[in-house]
């Protein structure tokens, strides 16, 4: 289906040249010939072979899971979060608080239950951690509970076995090991905060006493909290409340995204940008050689290799000893030696950075990221107490360390060795998959056919699972009792909502089974709590039902700065070397670390840097691209630390030369549904050397070529100007600038529009100043609306069925670009194009302004879609749900209908939401819902509250004071299509003195 291109405004020389991608940058013939069809050639045709079967997998599961999960509820009593009759009434959810222990931290949600079946997740408001939002993770995490590939029972050499059995070998083994005090057993947990879990483990050491303990992360913390003990003589926990910070410096850290407490952080950092409110927003500089989601929210970001950062960081320091700022006693002399070799751009950034920090004693933050070496946290945490940024009421806190267990790439090879060294007869591992993500120097895969006895609790037989002697079939977050300990200490509980769907158990309970008791995880978690209050039992009820214990946050703790050990550990800081390409090791933004690899959700969902999907890629900027000779899809072999692999290159804009930014978790070996054959393991080439940042590698073109699943040209925009920004410069002499447009032709209006003026009229604001583009937003959308899932070969054909995308747009060179994120969706206009060419009236406008769609009208003609100038209609080539509707409708949302084959889907703004409070307002006698009352899943998810919801007829509604804003505008109107959503312009605040480094 061809589209005539709709004709523009004037071009205005002056403003930003924005592109999606290196073919839109470049104008390449393929890019443009491209523009004019609706959709790439084939978009129609069916999957063929294996990518249908493939496809069936993906969405499939059998229907023993709809059997086993109907009204499943845990015989122990939990709470409630709202007020709901006792009696559950059919078609009411049910909200009941629990929390989500991720990445160091703990995040309180509230799940959404209907009928026993938890379907929707969102943010606990009372939590500290979530504030009443999430993260995509936290969004995906739901489906995982109906992964088809969860195993029904324990496995004994691959054998089915009962609880029963599995019970009988554990009592059995513990008193065994009993008779030997402990000696030949190890535990391998998972990196926790479960305050239950670690009383277990002592009892297991007070009855075990020779036994060993050890706990791993692929991802560890281990270099900041031995920065932290170099920087204080201790191990310490921090948290970041970037809302009192006006000068934000990381160093290789994504503190919006994924180290430390994000969402937290996020909100703080968004709270120091509102310039409506009169608020002169601070100033974030982001050294870093991935383009992460920090540094697309910079206002200076320098591109430089992650193995560079520690020499930045010295030679800050340097810079701040020369300013007067006191580091301690010969910090900043034995620091400026190991700042040398940066480049005269990164040199201009180091004096400019500290000129500011030194100006702004109190409300100046370095942060350095996970991956940088401890010399560097240390460093940063001396800055940080320099500034007199570090205390109660500053930016930075410390709280008292959960406990001071090392998790890092050691722990495994240390135990490999002790099991090659016959030390050790049981390997009990409580979740995580060490096979899959240990250090390739540790050979885990080859130690652990070693132990005499071996058991893994895990949800699915994954590459662990396939090791080991023993396998258990372990419970999901919702249906187990456990608790959590967040960065600051506040302590929340892990309530199940459904019982387990397979009998499984939890770490908690297989523990006990080894130590010989009968607790269940409910008496176990109780019974850590119970002492938390004065007035016990009611204080474990009010956590119930909050999800958290009010006041148990730790205190902030007083630090005192060690110098001494600094300089010594700066004294013998050798570096990384600087021979070959780098290469760094980042989570990976569908799978994590793997956990995460089975999920269909965020297979699918596009990445933040070139919107790939269904696999991983090796990062390059373009100038070492061009170095290399390849492009695009390329094939390169990675070779280096003893081991090579093989992945196709994605030119990343903002990448550092010389750096192949690489992700993991992808990969899986496992015979998993969805994660089979997705991406590359690049565990091969990750040592515990050189676990997150490594050198000496090179890369070579293999001949091959992948074509990969991306969404970044897919419904492009055309050069339009949707997204605008400014610097607070020009915020300051024009508030209205993003207003201004070029002079265009004069409008004439040839549709009449209905004028809602009585009663509710929705729209939304999206502010672009705190839109971080993290795609939580896209997640709580698919959940809610029952989105369904395309595959690769959809994703290849522009079939994606998302009803909300994150646009990500450039603006420079590739090498050195300047970011916006944008979410689209369905505008809802005024002057629908949509609705003015529907034959069959199966798209209409709502006496409230909604865009609606009639799916039983719809006949799918795709007129509606060739129409939309803001390409957010989505067809629905295949019915996606038909082969699989007994597992699917158990997580399916039963307000909002399942769509069948043949019709045309969008963004209806949560309409179930709105009719529900409509409902709700009138049974209390109300005669119009009341602002705050309805919250779209974009909005209620979105963590940094970018996107604002309500009535527009409302002068004093959220919605109406947003897009009231003085840099509120609204998309195309050159072709006065009146749409409902406001968008309000990013404002940038630019350092006058790296103007054009």
């Amino acid at each position: 289906m061809k589209r005539v291109p709709l004709p523009l405004a004037p071009e205005d020389p002056n403003a930003k040249r924005w592109w999606r991608s290196l073919g839109e940058h470049a104008g390449s013939p393929e890019f443009k010939e491209s523009l004019p069809a609706e959709f790439p050639p084939g978009a129609a045709l069916p999957p063929e072979g294996e990518g249908r079967r493939q496809f069936l997998t993906v969405m499939g599961a059998s229907a023993a899971i709809a059997t086993l999960a109907g009204c499943r509820r845990p015989e122990e009593h939990i709470m409630p979060y709202t007020r709901r009759p006792e009696e559950v009434v059919e078609g009411n959810p049910l909200y009941f608080a629990t929390t989500f222990p991720f990445q160091g931290t703990a995040y309180g949600l509230l799940v959404e239950s209907h009928e026993g079946r938890p379907t929707k997740v969102e943010g606990n408001p009372q939590h500290p951690e979530s504030l009443g939002t999430t993260t995509l993770w936290s969004q995906a995490f739901i489906l995982d509970l109906y992964d088809p590939d969860r195993t029904n029972s324990p496995r004994n050499k691959g054998q089915t076995k009962t609880w029963a059995e599995a019970s009988d070998f554990l009592r059995a083994e513990g008193e065994r090991l009993k008779a030997q005090q402990g000696k030949g057993l190890v535990v391998l947990t998972e990196s926790h905060r479960s305050p239950s879990l670690a009383a277990q483990l002592r009892a297991l050491r007070e009855a075990l006493p020779q036994a060993k303990v050890v706990r791993y992360e692929p991802f560890s913390s281990d270099n900041a909290h031995e920065g932290e003990r170099l920087a204080f003589g201790r191990p310490l926990s921090m948290s970041l409340d970037l809302a009192k910070a006006k000068t934000i410096v990381t160093l290789d850290a994504d503190v919006l995204s994924s180290d430390g407490s994000t969402v937290r952080q996020a909100r703080g950092f968004v709270a120091g940008r509102d310039v409506d409110k009169g608020v002169e927003p601070n100033r974030l500089y982001v050294i870093e050689s991935h383009l992460s989601t920090t540094g697309g929210s910079a206002d200076h970001r320098l591109r430089i290799q992650s193995r560079q950062v520690p020499a930045f960081a010295f030679a800050l320091a340097a810079e701040l000893g020369k300013l007067g700022v006191d580091l301690g006693a010969g910090v900043a002399a034995a620091a400026e030696p190991k700042g040398q070799g940066l480049s005269e751009k990164a040199k201009r950034f180091v004096v400019a950075i500290a000129k500011e920090l030194a100006g702004n004693r109190g409300r100046g933050v370095v942060v350095a990221g996970r991956k940088q070496p401890a010399e560097v946290h240390a460093v940063a945490h001396l800055i940080n107490q320099a500034l007199d940024a570090i205390g109660e009421g500053k930016p930075v806190r410390f709280h008292a360390a959960f406990d001071e267990d090392r998790d890092g790439p050691t722990v495994l090879t240390d135990l490999a060795a002790s099991i090659g060294k016959n030390e050790v007869e049981t390997l009990l591992i409580l979740g995580g998959n060490p096979v899959f993500n240990a250090p390739a120097d540790a050979r885990f895969a080859e130690a652990i056919g070693k132990v005499r006895t071996s058991i893994h609790l895990s949800t699915v037989i994954d590459e662990t699972s396939e090791k080991t002697t023993w396998h258990l079939n372990r419970t999901h977050l919702l249906e187990a009792w456990g608790d959590a300990r967040s960065v600051d200490g506040t302590q929340s509980i892990v309530q199940p909502l459904i019982a387990p769907l397979f009998d499984g158990k939890s770490e908690l309970e297989v523990l006990e089974m080894l130590l010989g008791g009968n607790r269940s995880g409910y008496d176990m978690v109780r019974a850590t709590a119970l002492g938390k209050a004065a007035d016990a039992e009611k204080g474990w009820r009010k956590a119930l039902h909050d999800g958290v214990w009010a006041g148990s946050a730790s205190p902030v703790e007083a630090v005192t700065p060690a110098p001494d050990a600094v300089v010594k550990a700066l004294g013998a800081f050798k570096g990384v070397s600087m021979d070959g390409l780098e290469v760094t090791f980042r989570p990976d933004d569908h799978a994590y670390d793997g956990r995460f690899a089975n999920n269909a959700w965020l297979q699918e969902l596009p990445d933040p840097s070139v919107k790939q999907t269904w696999g991983n890629a090796a990062g390059l900027s373009f100038s070492t691209a061009n170095k290399l000779g390849v492009k695009d899809g390329d094939v390169i072999t990675v070779s280096g630390a003893g081991g090579s692999i093989t992945i196709p290159v994605a030119i990343m804009p903002g990448q550092a030369d010389d750096s192949i930014s690489l992700t993991f978790g992808q990969g899986r070996r496992a015979a998993l549904r969805v994660a089979h054959k997705v991406g590359v393991d690049t565990g091969p080439i990750r040592q515990s050397a050189g676990f997150d940042v490594a050198s000496g590698f090179s890369a070579q073109r293999t001949g091959g070529f992948v074509q990969a699943a991306r969404t970044q040209e897919h419904f492009s925009m055309e050069g339009r100007p949707v997204a605008r920004e400014g610097s607070y410069e020009e915020f300051k002499k024009d508030p209205t600038f993003a207003k201004k447009e070029a002079p265009r032709p004069e409008l004439f209006n040839l549709w009449t529009s209905p004028v809602v003026d009585q009663g509710h009229a929705w729209g939304m604001a999206i502010d672009l100043n705190a839109c971080l583009g993290c795609s939580a937003c896209v997640t709580a959308c698919q959940a809610e609306n029952n989105t369904p899932v395309v595959g690769p070969d959809g994703v290849t054909r522009s079939r994606e069925m998302h009803w909300l995308r994150i646009d990500r747009y450039y603006d420079g060179s590739p090498d050195e670009p300047e970011t916006i994120s944008q979410p689209m969706l369905c505008q809802h206009c005024e002057s629908a194009p949509c609705e003015q060419v529907c034959p069959v009236a199966a798209t209409t406008h709502s006496p409230e302004g909604l865009n609606d769609m009639a799916y039983n009208r719809c006949i799918g003609t795709r007129y509606c879609a060739n129409n939309c100038p803001f390409k957010v209609r989505r067809f629905n080539y295949f019915h996606y749900n038909k082969d699989h509707d007994e597992f699917r409708k158990l997580q399916f949302n039963p307000e909002v209908t399942v769509r069948s084959r043949g019709v045309m889907e969008k963004c209806t703004f949560c309409v179930q939401r709105i009719n529900r409070a409509k409902i709700e307002a009138k049974r209390d006698g109300k005669t119009r819902v009341e602002d705050g009352k309805i919250a779209t899943a974009c909005q209620a998810a979105c963590p940094t509250q970018a996107i604002t919801f309500g009535d527009l007829n409302d002068p004093k509604s959220a919605v109406s004071e947003r897009a009231a804003s003085a840099r509120g505008y609204k998309l195309l109107e050159d072709i006065n299509v009146k749409p409902r959503i406001t968008y309000l312009a990013r404002i940038r605040n630019r350092n006058p003195e790296l103007e054009g480094a």
